[in-house]
């Protein structure tokens, strides 16, 4: 006897299909970025330290949901006196190490 499950799993869950939904704030501490975004729109998170200075967050939002609440978050860090960053280590150039590097 062959049975289907048919809630588990029959094709990529909607996380699993979206874009990243990240983004990272620099602040000195996870509480001062909680503050402005208390009930902000679209589903927004803190979820913690990606490192000493930068603060990992999540979203919840769509291309068109994006559109109209992103100017609002921004808006909210930035009377906070905070900055949305890019991710830290994601910039390009010379490799850590590499100018005092020594060939023989």
């Amino acid at each position: 006897m062959d049975l289907m499950n048919h809630n588990r799993r029959g094709g990529l869950e909607k996380r699993e299909m979206e874009p990243d939904r990240t983004f990272y704030v620099r602040a000195p501490s996870i509480n001062a970025v909680r503050r402005p975004l208390y009930r902000a729109p679209g589903g927004v998170r803190v979820v913690g330290r990606h490192d000493r200075d930068t603060i990992l967050c999540t979203h919840t939002m769509d291309g068109h949901s994006m559109a109209r609440h992103w100017p609002v978050i921004v808006s909210r860090l930035a009377k906070a006196g905070l900055a949305i960053v890019p991710r830290p280590g994601s910039e390009t150039g010379p490799a850590r190490g590499s100018e005092n590097s020594v060939e023989d």
